[in-house]
């Protein structure tokens, strides 16, 4: 049970790594990784409300990122 809760907030480290990280850099490839960590704690950590809003944060940071990257450079 200990193990899981790590991996759990391990999870939830790396997906709002890639979420912020999608803002400026890489934006495909950081927001894919913070919507599949979202549906990850989603479906084998039962973790509905955390999943759900890393999956909508991973779109928007993607989509802004991509609107910064075109704006200024």
């Amino acid at each position: 049970m200990n193990s899981e809760k790590n991996y759990k907030s391990l999870l939830l480290l790396i997906g709002w790594l890639n979420a912020s990280f999608a803002l400026v850099f890489f934006q495909l490839f950081f927001g894919i990784m913070a919507i599949c960590m979202g549906i990850v704690l989603r479906s084998d950590y039962y973790e509905k409300k955390h999943g759900l809003i890393l999956i909508i944060v991973g779109i928007i940071a993607g989509i802004a990122g991509w609107i910064l990257n075109y704006l200024y450079l």
